[in-house]
This record gives structure tokens, C-alpha cells and sequence, in this order.
């Protein structure tokens, strides 16, 4: 099976690597300046699960000719419309799609324009960052993924699923691959709805006066919106979901609260903003995400005024 991976940052140029590790036929679809880097330098990935160094094949926009037979998408959602148009030609009648994207509203945007029959589900779980230099760091043990069909199994995920198996990571064939998706947007939801506003991680969160009720009320409303959607958390994920958020000392963060710092734009309006019209469509009582949301908003504003 070849294996198209669209950049090679954090989540694609991780998961990618460790595939391309196990001897699966992996290439990187990423910027002309990406590119050379590669091609001089390798990637690589220092991890508690062993470091690599690879030396991958590459490819450009300009440059892909035929279409592959899997591609795993880990882009930003306010970059997808543009991933799509980048893929274009990599697209063949049988290839499947997996996003790796947070959220999901994305899943839509995909099916409505290659066919839902094709496009996967997937949930990729790690701490990783991407350094100055173009290295991958992985700080916690933890590197999952997840994925499923959304109907009937299409002909190559048995395929997908032994080659990612393959790799030494924690994969998981989901049954239900929507639910194992709206699990993980609530615990992500909240976690980037409280550090994000209040500029924190969870530890130093739980030590102001209102910081550990905005937590739990952001997880609630999230919950609510989910339950609403028809993919209800069970009582011990909303349990180890609380458990995670509200640990003494915790220095856990979301990713997105590295883009504030950063000055970059942010995910905000495909997953806090996401949330907050469906809860208005549920009407759901969402104070806590609205507040979250607003936040994020006027970090755009001021961002974009610059």
C-alpha cells in the first residue's frame, strides 16, 4: 500500500515516520522549503519509545503525478479547504482518506467533496511538538491512533490497518469510530477552552478562585452538546475526562494555547465555535464555551489587526 501523509509536522510527521520505521511505503507531501530540508537532513523523532532518523521520499504539490492508495491528513481545519486542492491529483478513485484533524466537522467538508464512502475516521492521540529545526519531540508515552469506517468497510482499510498496526503504535480499528471522535472533542474541547482563556495549564488553573468550576462546567456543556448529538460519553470516560482535567499540579495544556503564544492563528471556530452553534441549535445553556469562544475571538481580531 502506498501511503501519502500530507505534512510532516507533529501528527503526520510522527505517525508517518514510525510507518515508514516498520518498512511501510511512506511519502511526505509538504512545502518546497520542507522539502529540501528533508531531503538534506532527514527527519527526526526523539521519543520515550525510541528515536528515529529517516531519511523519506518527499513530494511537492507541483510534483505528484498519480494517485496514491491512502492519505492521512494532519493539516489545521482552517487549512483543509487548501489541503484538498493540494491532494487533488494524489486522489484516485479508490483511495481512501484519514484525517487526523481535531473536531469534527471536517469529516463533512471531506465527504462532501471525494464521496463519504472513502473518507475514514480517525483520532490520533500524542504529546508532540515540532522544534525550530524541523525535529519531532514526543513528550508523554502516549502515541494512539484510531480510525474506522463510517458505513460498510471499504476495500483497503484491512490493508491500512495491518500497515499502521505495524508500526509499534497503540492502533485501535474502532467499530465505532464517530463516538471514539466526539470522545476525544469533548475531553479536547475543554481542556483548549480552559487553557486557551485563561493562558494556563490545568495546575495552575485549579489554584484560582474560579478555575476549577470553569473546567467542569466546560466539560459539562461539551458533554450536553455530545449527548445531544447522539454520541453520549459513558459514565466512566466523563469520569477519567474530570479526573484528567482537574489533577493538582497538572501541567497539562492544549496545543492551541501554544498557538496563542505563538501569535498563529488557531482552530477555534472548527471546534470551540463548532460546539457553540450546536449547542445553540440544542439549546444548550453553553455560558462556559461561549465565554471560551469570545475569547478566542478577540484574539483573532487583535491577531489580524497587527
Amino acid at each position: 500500500m502506498r501511503l501519502l501523509v500530507l505534512g510532516a509536522g507533529g501528527i503526520g510527521g510522527y505517525f508517518g515516520a514510525r510507518i515508514h520505521a516498520a518498512g511501510g511505503d511512506v511519502t511526505f507531501l509538504v512545502r518546497p522549503a520542507r522539502a529540501a530540508a528533508l531531503r538534506e537532513n532527514g527527519l527526526k523523532v526523539f521519543s520515550p519509545h525510541g528515536d528515529l532518523h529517516i531519511v523519506p521520499k518527499v513530494l511537492t504539490r507541483d510534483e505528484l503525478r498519480e494517485p496514491f492508495d491512502a492519505l492521512i491528513l494532519s493539516c489545521k481545519a482552517y487549512d483543509l479547504d487548501a489541503a484538498m486542492d493540494d491532494i487533488a491529483q494524489a486522489v484516485g478513485p479508490l483511495t481512501l482518506l484519514l484525517p487526523l484533524l481535531n473536531g469534527v466537522s471536517h469529516i463533512d467538508r471531506l465527504a462532501a467533496r471525494y464521496g463519504r464512502e472513502r473518507v475514514l475516521g480517525g483520532v490520533a492521540q500524542a504529546a508532540l511538538l515540532v522544534t525550530p529545526e524541523g525535529d519531532i519531540r514526543h513528550f508523554n508515552t502516549t502515541h494512539r491512533l484510531i480510525t474506522g469506517a463510517f458505513g460498510e468497510t471499504p476495500d483497503g482499510l484491512p490493508e491500512l490497518a495491518r500497515l499502521i498496526a505495524a508500526s509499534g503504535v497503540d492502533f485501535i480499528l474502532a467499530d465505532d469510530i464517530e463516538q471514539a471522535m466526539w470522545n476525544k472533542f469533548v475531553f479536547w474541547s475543554a481542556l483548549a477552552g480552559a487553557t486557551c482563556t485563561l493562558r494556563a495549564n490545568i495546575g495552575i488553573i485549579l489554584q484560582t478562585l474560579g478555575g476549577e468550576e470553569f473546567v467542569t462546567g466546560l466539560i459539562a456543556e461539551c458533554a450536553r452538546v455530545a449527548e445531544r448529538a447522539g454520541h453520549a460519553l459513558t459514565v466512566p470516560q466523563l469520569s477519567t475526562c474530570r479526573e484528567l482535567l482537574t489533577e493538582s499540579g497538572s501541567v497539562l495544556e492544549a496545543s492551541m494555547l501554544r498557538d496563542i503564544e505563538r501569535g498563529n492563528r488557531t482552530e477555534a471556530e472548527f471546534t470551540l465555535g463548532d460546539l457553540v452553534e450546536r449547542a445553540r441549535a440544542y439549546d444548550i445553556n453553553a455560558h462556559c464555551l461561549r465565554l471560551a469562544y469570545t475569547h478566542m475571538q478577540a484574539y483573532e481580531i487583535r491577531r489580524q489587526s497587527r
